[in-house]
């Protein structure tokens, strides 16, 4: 045998091998969608009564996170990587055997998952007890009020961008485009590109993989993510102001009343992303949000934000809030290309 037909041979073995390999681990991260709420059919193992599979950069990990907290429910928090925080664990064989549409977060209590953000909150409450603090409010006219705020705090996952014009959930995906482009760099190429092979959604790979590759500034100039940005700011800025109106008009500490409910743990997580990507503060220097200021600060006073969201702070994504910080701090070009607007 020739060395050119030796070395042929260890590649087309080296491609079966591959195949061979690709397609076992395609049949089983096989995903598909699930129903929000409890699936009692599907029975995991557990250790506690109450077992929690989040992200602690996910804006619904942290809505849950945050209910679970204020219930006073005990949990055991299993933390899951979503590339921007390492690597696709959501779509790993193993996570997949206990949330099959591979997204975060999921509750599981007594072994049976609760599926969907706004389904878990809602199955919490009612799960904590009549001893536990009250987050649905027992008027009715109150109780669809703070069903309106879910709504406009809810993010999609079908359509994450989807109604931003009537949704401030909506406009969250592009509103933390520069921070995503900002925390990539910390993972290995090699993790991003495993997307390709097993990712439902090829965008997310092709997205990450460019950002890698080209950095902030060259991302930022791209018009069609620009566009995405900048729409969900405009739609945003709108979104805002009609929560700062609310609290103006209500002169309570909370958005629908005297209590804090189930709302305000919705609207605690999108005020944060807002924060941590600089744009919180764009906001507040355009426009007069005096009512909203102090409300978000009235919400991070609370021992649940400490226990749910500063305890478990991720080091990638405060390592990259500090380098987008930094970087659009010290360049004026840069911080138009990410803000679009004057200091």
């Amino acid at each position: 045998m020739t060395l050119w037909s030796m070395a042929l041979w260890i590649i087309i073995l080296s491609v079966a091998v591959f195949f061979a390999w690709f397609v076992i681990e395609k049949s089983r991260r096989r995903s598909h969608p699930v129903t929000g709420g409890l699936d009692t059919s599907k029975t995991i193992e557990h250790q506690e009564k109450f077992e929690l599979y989040a992200n602690s950069f996910s804006h619904c990990s942290r809505k849950t996170c945050l209910t679970l907290e204020e219930l006073g429910i005990d949990y055991i928090y299993h933390p899951i990587d979503l590339i921007e925080t390492g690597w696709y664990q959501t779509i790993s064989p193993a996570y997949l055997r206990i949330n099959p549409a591979g997204l975060l977060p999921t509750l599981v209590h007594d072994g049976h998952p609760v599926y969907e953000s706004d389904d878990i909150l809602a199955y919490a409450a009612k799960a904590a007890g009549t001893h536990a603090p009250q987050l649905v409010p027992g008027d009715e006219a109150l109780r669809n009020e703070m069903n309106h705020w879910l709504d406009f705090c809810s993010i999609s996952s079908g359509d994450p961008l989807g109604e931003m014009a009537t949704k401030a959930g909506a406009c969250i995906p592009g509103l933390t485009m520069p921070l995503f482009v900002t925390a990539i760099p910390f993972i290995p190429l090699r993790k991003i590109l495993v997307g390709f092979l097993f990712h439902p959604d090829k965008k997310r790979p092709a997205f990450f993989t460019a950002a890698k590759l080209f950095g902030l500034q060259k991302m930022m100039s791209q018009k069609p993510v620009q566009g995405m940005v900048f729409a969900s700011r405009d739609h945003m800025v709108e979104h805002l102001k009609a929560i700062d109106t609310r609290l103006r008009e209500r002169k309570a500490d909370w958005i629908v009343g005297d209590t804090y409910c189930l709302a305000d743990i919705s609207i605690s997580c999108l005020l944060l992303r807002l924060d941590e990507t600089g744009w919180f503060s764009y906001f507040r220097k355009a426009h007069d949000l005096e009512a909203l200021e102090l409300y978000f600060h009235r919400l991070k006073d609370r021992p649940s934000w400490q226990a749910a969201i500063e305890n478990r702070a991720h080091p990638i994504i405060e390592q990259a809030k500090r380098d987008l910080a930094t970087l659009t701090g010290q360049s004026d070009d840069l911080y138009r290309l990410v803000y679009s607007g004057t200091r």
